[in-house]
């Protein structure tokens, strides 16, 4: 059993697991992290608006 695979499972828009994962990736040994909006969307070349959501 992959690591996101209860991430797969559920009904999301692709964009909305991109976000998740791009968050867990970057999360720290306590599963935190704070990246402002506009760092997300130009990293994941999404819209400022869509990573909001």
């Amino acid at each position: 059993m992959g690591r996101f695979d209860f991430l797969y499972k559920m009904d999301l828009q692709h964009r909305a697991v991109t976000v998740y994962i791009y968050l867990a990736d970057r999360a720290n040994k306590d599963g935190e992290c704070w990246p402002a909006i506009p760092t997300i969307a130009k990293e994941l070349k999404l819209s400022q608006s869509t990573c909001a959501r």
